[in-house]
C-alpha cells in the first residue's frame, strides 16, 4: 500500500447551545479533516480534534496541517505492507500527538476492517438549559458529566430530578483550590461516579484524606503512558480519562487500555465535541471502558455533521456503523 496524496478539507457549524467551561466559551465548531490516497485510489479521512487556538494543548488546526503535510512529503509513495510499519512511520510525530491522530484515523482502516457496535451513552452537560433538561429527559443517558460551577450540588440534585436512573460525573477541569475542600467533600454523599481533574496539582490531593475524596481521575493529566502511570502511582487516582488525540491515536490508546487493565485503574474514553467520523473511533475504542464514556448520539451537539447517522439512539444505546464521510460539505483548503 502507497499513500500517493493528501487534501485538507474544514468544517464548522454552530453548537445548538454555546459551550461553556472554565477555559473557554464556544458558539461553534471548526475542525480539520484529512483526506489521504492510496495509489489504488481509496481514499481514506482522519478529523482533527485540535481548535483553532491553543486553549486546551499546545497543537492547533494550523500546527495539525502543517505537520501532516511535513510527514506526508517524507513518506509519499512509501510501501507500507504492515500496520506494524505505519505505526513506525508516525512515530515520527511524537511531539506532535493530535497530528498522529488525525492520521491514524485515517491510516487504521487501511489495515483493519471497521464494525458496527453499540456503546452506552453518557452526555456531557455545559450548562443546566431547560434545552439540556428536555434533551436529558427525552434521551436519557446511562450517565451525565457536568461541568463544575458554584451551584454544583443544586445542579447534581437537578438532574437526580430527572425521570430516568442517570449516573452522574462531575468535571472540574482542574479549576478548584483547597478552600472549596467542603464543596468536593460534599460529593462524597452524592455518591457520583468521579470528579476530573479537581486542582491544577496532583500534588494538592495529599492535603486530603483518602476518605475525604470523592473517586478522582485524571484527564488533563493523562498526556503519556509514562504520565499516567507515575500519576496513579503516586496519588490516589480511581479513574482514567483517555483522549486517543492527546495520545496520539487509535493504537496508542489500545495499549495504555492494557496498562491499566493490568493495574486495575479503571477507564473512559474522551472526546472533545467531535464530529461523526472522530466520535465513531472514540466510540470504537469506548467499548472497552469501564464507566459511560464521552459519547453522544448524532444531533447531540450539532444539526448538521459530516458523517449521517453517525450515532443512533437506539433504547439506552448507540449504535454506529463505519463512517461514510460527505464531501459535499467540506470545503478544500488549497494550500
Amino acid at each position: 500500500m502507497k499513500i500517493v496524496d493528501i487534501n485538507f478539507y474544514h468544517y464548522e457549524t454552530k453548537f445548538k447551545v454555546p459551550v461553556i467551561t472554565p477555559k473557554v466559551t464556544m458558539t461553534s465548531r471548526k475542525v480539520l479533516l484529512i483526506e489521504l490516497i492510496t495509489e489504488k485510489q481509496n481514499h481514506y479521512f482522519g478529523e482533527s480534534n485540535a481548535f483553532e487556538t491553543a486553549w486546551y494543548t499546545n497543537e492547533t488546526i494550523e500546527i495539525v496541517q502543517t505537520q501532516a503535510e511535513l510527514w506526508y512529503s517524507k513518506y509519499k509513495n512509501r510501501t507500507f505492507d504492515h500496520f506494524s510499519e505505519i505505526q513506525s512511520a508516525l512515530d515520527d510525530l511524537y511531539e506532535y500527538p493530535s497530528t498522529r491522530n488525525t492520521l491514524m484515523m485515517a491510516c487504521y482502516p487501511m489495515f483493519h476492517d471497521l464494525h458496527a457496535f453499540h456503546v452506552p451513552y453518557g452526555a456531557t452537560l455545559n450548562g443546566l438549559t431547560e434545552e439540556t433538561l428536555r434533551q436529558l429527559s427525552d434521551t436519557k443517558p446511562e450517565r451525565v458529566k457536568i461541568k463544575w460551577t458554584a451551584n454544583i450540588l443544586n445542579d447534581i440534585a437537578t438532574v437526580k430530578n430527572l425521570p430516568a436512573d442517570i449516573q452522574i460525573t462531575v468535571d472540574a477541569n482542574e479549576s478548584l483550590n483547597l478552600n472549596q475542600a467542603a464543596q468536593l467533600k460534599a460529593l462524597i454523599d452524592e455518591r457520583i461516579l468521579y470528579i476530573e481533574e479537581p486542582f491544577k496539582s496532583l500534588e494538592q490531593l495529599n492535603h486530603f484524606n483518602e476518605h475525604d475524596l470523592p473517586p478522582i481521575a485524571i484527564d488533563e493529566k493523562a498526556t503519556s503512558d509514562r504520565a499516567i502511570i507515575d500519576a496513579i502511582e503516586q496519588y490516589e487516582v480511581d479513574v482514567v480519562v483517555l483522549k486517543p488525540f492527546r495520545l496520539g491515536g487509535i493504537d496508542k490508546t489500545l495499549t495504555i487500555i492494557e496498562i491499566l487493565k493490568r493495574k486495575n485503574i479503571k477507564f473512559v474514553i474522551g472526546g472533545m465535541y467531535e464530529y461523526g467520523l472522530s466520535r465513531y473511533f472514540t466510540a470504537m475504542l469506548a467499548q472497552y471502558a469501564d464507566y459511560p464514556s464521552d459519547i453522544t448520539p448524532e444531533g447531540y451537539y450539532f444539526e448538521n455533521d459530516i458523517v449521517q447517522y453517525s450515532g443512533i439512539l437506539k433504547g439506552g444505546s448507540i449504535y454506529f456503523e463505519p463512517p461514510k464521510v460527505d464531501m459535499t460539505q467540506l470545503g478544500r483548503i488549497i494550500s
